[in-house]
């Protein structure tokens, strides 16, 4: 049940404009390549003009495991809270345009996995980002079966909705009043040595199997 998620530079997801009209949009792509080691593409996907709602493509040139040795050693993502972290970079987009702007969802292709992160509240990602890797760090042993297999997707995050896992497309997820924690309960792992998609289950740091339900595809 893979999701053959394409890059959208290539092959752009319906309602994704690549052609954005925001003033230090460059300057923001330069900082994210820097800081990233990556090539950035950046669309809007917003249903008011009022708004914009940022899809971020870093396309790495490194493995994951290699990607935590650096994020490890503080060399890897500029997470230090100045005015070079990601939700600095978005904070600076607002103060130069008049229309409000976040990031929709940020995903990471990486040379054995991509990880695709959602929004689930206004600057969620910005201001979880840090410990969404933190966490990916500390979990990896446990979701690649004890260093043997790393997942070919990763979807941050999934839900748990009586005995099915939706992602943050769902309405009913919408109307939960989704939090942080949201972040670290249930990620969705795609692996060459599974049929289906299967649950990580971070609390109990263990994969299952189960029905997962991406509903935006």
């Amino acid at each position: 049940m893979a999701l053959y998620y394409d890059s959208f530079e290539n092959n752009p997801p319906e309602g994704f404009n690549k052609d954005l009209k925001i003033e230090g949009l460059k300057t923001f792509t330069n900082h994210l390549e820097r800081h990233f080691f990556s090539n950035v593409s950046v669309r809007n996907y917003a249903d008011m003009s009022e708004s914009v709602k940022l899809a971020i493509e870093l396309d790495c040139n490194l493995s994951l495991v290699e990607m935590l040795f650096h994020f490890t050693k503080g060399t890897w993502g500029d997470f230090a809270q100045g005015n070079n972290s990601f939700i600095a970079l978005i904070d600076g987009l607002i103060k130069k345009n008049d229309v409000q702007i976040d990031a929709e969802e940020v995903t990471f292709l990486f040379k054995d996995t991509t990880i695709v992160i959602t929004k689930i509240y206004h600057n969620s990602i910005g201001e979880q980002l840090e410990q969404i890797f933190t966490q990916l760090g500390k979990h990896y042993v446990h979701f690649s079966n004890g260093l043997t297999e790393t997942p070919y997707e990763i979807y941050i995050p999934v839900f748990e909705e009586g005995s099915l896992v939706k992602d943050v497309s769902s309405p009913s997820i919408k109307t939960r009043n989704p939090s942080r924690k949201d972040y670290f309960r249930y990620w969705g792992l795609y692996c060459e040595s599974e049929e289906d998609a299967v649950i990580y289950n971070l609390k109990k740091s263990s994969i299952e199997r189960g029905d997962l339900i991406m509903l935006n595809q």
